[in-house]
């Protein structure tokens, strides 16, 4: 690769990884250009070279997150190894948690900060979002096909209370001090263990 190419793409993913941090924290509203200029250590100009506008940039900030939780989800339960659904599951979640993508997509759920989001923006977002869900209904319904889940298993419940809790992680800072006696005590793989705990009531046979 010549190095005018590498240089762009070096450019390319200060903007991207410093436009992450400005979008989480103020949303897609209140981000401002000069701040992620800032941050990267680069010219407006320079932002604007590579992406046509500030939707066009959350747009790719939002699609680099979808790829890398897709990535995770695939990794997570393509695996040839025996091991039950909800405990690939299980893994899988603790790997999201742990990802800065789990953040950005946040970004989409907090309507105060978005609410004045261009409905365009805010559409092509929700279809990658809508399919990351729809892959993961696909996933348990097959493992529930193979006989991994009980037959009374409501595959999008499932789905339901693992993205509430995972939502939960993200808002439990917006509690402030209402939460103080237990805000230094979380853990998060022992509540993620501890929900799976309950959900495993779920697989077939106990396995």
């Amino acid at each position: 690769m010549r190095k005018t190419k590498v240089n762009t793409e070096i450019s390319k993913l200060r903007i991207l990884l410093a436009a992450e941090e400005e979008f989480c924290q103020r949303g897609f509203v209140a981000a401002n250009i000069d701040s992620i200029a800032k941050a990267a250590g680069l010219t407006k100009g320079a932002i604007f070279w590579h992406f046509k506008s500030k939707a066009d940039l959350f747009k790719e900030i939002i699609k680099r997150a979808t790829g890398r939780m897709k990535d995770i989800f695939q990794e997570g339960f393509s695996s040839s190894q025996p091991i039950p659904i909800m405990e690939k599951c299980r893994e899988v979640i603790k790997r999201v948690k742990k990802d800065k993508a789990f953040l950005v997509l946040l970004v989409l759920a907090d309507t105060e900060k978005n609410k004045n989001m261009p409905a365009d923006v805010l559409h092509e977002c929700q279809k990658e979002i809508t399919k990351i869900f729809e892959d993961s209904i696909q996933t348990f319904s097959e493992a529930k096909k193979r006989g991994e889940l009980r037959a009374d298993t409501d595959i999008r419940n499932v789905v339901v209370a693992i993205t509430l809790i995972m939502i939960g992680f993200a808002k439990i800072t917006d509690f402030g001090n209402m939460i103080t006696p237990i805000s230094g005590h979380i853990d998060d793989e022992y509540i993620i263990d501890a929900m799976f705990d309950g959900l495993l009531s779920f697989q077939k046979n106990g396995k």
